[in-house]
């Protein structure tokens, strides 16, 4: 199949998602098409093909399963701490510790940095903790999405004590064993690779400069007008009708903490377990069905508290959990599944395989090869929305071109697949990453997606500026100085440009 026929569903989706607007629309259109050309145009076998798709996901009981379970319990979660004043009493006591807008996202972007177990485990969790918090100062919910996912795959990108680190971790070693490489072990290269991560490196530092410059740029800056003016544009609002709250409950904020510490504690314990109780095989399990139960456990510590608080109807209070789950069943679920469909059969038409055999087959010079790598893993990861797709097709190919060429360049060449591929998840709005930090900050997925992708534009730019200069110096020294020199111009096209709007203004 050629390339581009392969690429053609990917790209007519994220067109339509950037000009439509309608993401459900976008997605099922993608999926669709993907369908036809997967089953040569044939109407009945491409029903067929999105029939079994889809029976795939929801028959998957080890991993989508449990996400989508998870989704749902946090609208449970979410509503039931709400109904017995939970959230209201955290962001009351959360205004008094965090004293002003900036601290508040920086909260959370700090929560992403120390909570570096999951990239799926940050998208929901955190949003849980800081949503009270950013919105007590008028923090759009884009912005938010926008301070999970880039704290988040940046940073379990670079542990190795993360799911993340075990999967590349367990890839290289199988890799090095094939190959006969000997210089480094799975564990050692991926250590190896972490100075050469441009792209999450400038990705995490623009969080932050841009955090407490109090500069926005692109859809980001007119969502936080907006939310600022009290009327935040990018929040996903669901219609539904709520259960009214009583007004004196006595709960205080360790409703939340309680509930949220709870989920933590839960979640880590049933990896433990399932690692059957050895530490050293904790991140080798998947975290899905451990979040699951851990979610159970969460909702069960909220109603234990709306049990035991004043003025609780425990029968309002179970209505309002369950129109929770339904919330969530109908917004974030359907986007997520085809989100899942559409990488499946992207994935299914061999386009990481077709792009990869492009790379194999042409005559690329060694200067540039590290920012072909960056560059076509991240367009790989951005068409079919999966940065783990990418690692599993491009490393087998990284691997045995660093052996050829110089094996001492291992590290550079596998930090350039991970990075390049971190990169296209971010940029692209399919990824199930992009879809659940949406979700978790209770953002308008199209809003995430639009705000965020000038901030990934840059540090992908950035990244890639490093790259070429190592591939022409080999010095890593001077690739720092052109990612230090290339972040400060950043810095002061920001302050040019507030100084531009203020006169405009």
């Amino acid at each position: 199949m050629e390339l581009f026929m392969a690429l053609l569903p990917a790209l007519i989706m994220i067109t339509m998602v950037i000009v439509t607007r309608r993401v459900l629309t976008s997605l099922l259109t993608g999926v669709i098409i993907a369908a036809l050309i997967y089953a040569d145009f044939s109407p009945f076998d491409a029903l067929k093909y999105l029939l079994d798709s889809l029976t795939a996901i929801v028959t998957s009981v080890e991993w989508y399963l449990p996400i989508l379970g998870f989704v749902v319990l946090i609208g449970a979660i979410t509503q039931t701490l709400a109904f017995i004043g939970g959230i209201k009493a955290f962001a009351q006591w959360g205004v008094g510790k965090v004293k002003n807008r900036v601290a508040s996202q920086a909260l959370t972007a700090m929560l992403g940095v120390i909570i570096c177990i999951d990239d799926y485990f940050n998208a929901l969790v955190i949003g849980e903790v800081s949503i009270p918090l950013t919105d007590a100062y008028k923090v759009s919910r884009a912005k938010l999405a926008y301070l999970i996912d880039s704290t988040s795959a940046p940073v379990v990108i670079m542990m190795p004590l993360s799911t993340w680190g075990a999967y590349i971790i367990a890839i290289l070693g199988g890799l090095f064993a094939g190959n006969g490489y000997t210089l480094h072990s799975g564990f050692s290269a991926f250590l190896a690779a972490v100075p050469y991560q441009f792209y999450p490196m400038t990705a995490l530092a623009l969080v932050f400069i841009t955090l407490f410059m109090k500069r926005d740029i692109g859809a980001m800056k007119t969502y936080e007008e907006h939310a600022l003016e009290g009327n935040d544009t990018s929040q996903h609002v669901i219609e539904t009708k709520e259960e009214k709250a009583p007004e004196q409950t006595g709960v205080t904020h360790h409703a939340l903490i309680v509930s949220i510490g709870s989920l933590v504690v839960m979640t880590l314990f049933m990896m433990y377990a399932l690692a059957g109780f050895e530490v050293s095989n904790m991140l080798d399990q998947d975290i899905t069905l451990p979040l699951f139960f851990g979610g159970l456990v969460s909702l069960a510590v909220a109603f234990v508290f709306g049990v035991h608080a004043k003025n609780v109807n425990v029968l309002k209070m179970g209505e309002a959990s369950l129109k929770g789950m339904v919330s969530m069943g109908k917004s974030a679920i359907p986007i997520l599944i085809l989100a899942w469909m559409v990488s499946g059969a992207v994935q299914d038409l061999e386009a990481g395989p077709l792009i990869a055999s492009a790379i194999e087959g042409s005559d690329i010079s060694f200067s540039i090869l590290p920012v072909t790598l960056f560059l076509v893993a991240g367009g790989m990861a951005f068409a079919t929305g999966t940065s783990w797709g990418a690692f599993g097709i491009l490393l087998p190919i990284a691997v045995p071109i660093a052996i050829m060429s110089d094996a001492s360049f291992m590290p550079l060449f596998i930090a350039a697949v991970l990075g390049g591929a971190v990169f296209g998840d971010h940029a692209s709005p399919v990824s199930d990453t992009t879809v659940l930090s949406a979700t978790g900050a209770g953002s308008k997925l199209h809003a995430h997606f639009i705000s965020q992708l000038p901030y990934v534009l840059v540090s992908a730019g950035i990244a890639s500026l490093g790259y070429v200069t190592y591939g022409l110096f080999e010095s890593l020294f001077l690739s720092y100085l052109v990612l230090i020199i290339s972040i400060s111009l950043f810095i002061v096209f920001l302050r040019q440009k507030a100084v531009t709007d203020s006169m405009l203004e």
